[in-house]
């Protein structure tokens, strides 16, 4: 039995959808204005419909926005993708030490005050999660946990994307100029401590009275 944490495909999730069989056919539009003939002979031989649909089965889940980087990513390949190839090219943090380090990056740059790069909200997620591991940076060390944490936040789908970090108030310290009502606040202040100075200086010479 397998019991590697690998991290989840959505196609696997019961209640995820095919994309539309139209998508697909467009993957393969765009895929073969690239590759030429590459992307038929790779799958020569198989009914092209039923390809479609497999395709269309495994992108269950994924984005336009996903799907989009998939098919420019495959600009710089020589060789035709098969659909896990295709999907990592889609989802980069379908692998998740690569999806620590987008973790890690990510969290930097919002305690900067900014979005942070997230392929995938289910990385920005998970990365809240673990973020003090994250941030520690061993990724060997809290890889069973990272892959669990990332499958299970994959799970739950794209959800209502990144939220803006929060925004931090600086502190700045009050001007050194006095206002006229501070300065009169502060010389009624001094008056009275040295008015009950000097009634302490004074009590205190008094001679003692004779027994």
């Amino acid at each position: 039995m397998n019991t590697d944490l690998s991290t989840f495909l959505p196609a696997s999730l019961t209640d995820a959808l095919p994309i539309p069989l139209t998508w697909a056919a467009e993957i393969f539009e765009r895929l073969s204005a690239q590759l030429g003939t590459k992307i038929a002979d790779l799958f020569a031989g198989v009914d092209p419909k039923l390809v479609q649909a497999e395709w269309a089965a495994g992108l269950a889940g994924f984005h336009k926005a996903e799907i989009a980087r998939g098919i420019a990513a495959c600009r710089e390949r020589v060789f035709a993708p098969t659909l896990g190839e295709f999907l990592r090219l889609c989802r980069p943090s379908l692998d998740p030490e690569w999806a620590w380090y987008e973790a890690g990056d990510g969290l930097r740059r919002r305690d900067d005050g900014e979005m942070g790069d997230w392929s995938h909200p289910a990385v920005w997620r998970a990365a809240c999660v673990m973020s003090s591991e994250v941030r520690g940076g061993d990724y060997q060390r809290h890889r069973t946990r990272w892959v669990y944490t990332l499958k299970r936040e994959f799970s739950a789908g794209w959800g209502d994307g990144v939220k803006p970090p929060l925004v931090q108030i600086a502190h700045k310290p009050t001007a050194g100029r006095l206002t006229d009502e501070r300065r009169a606040a502060l010389a009624t202040a001094r008056t009275m401590l040295v008015s009950a100075a000097n009634r302490r200086s004074a009590k205190t010479a008094e001679p003692m009275e004779a027994a």
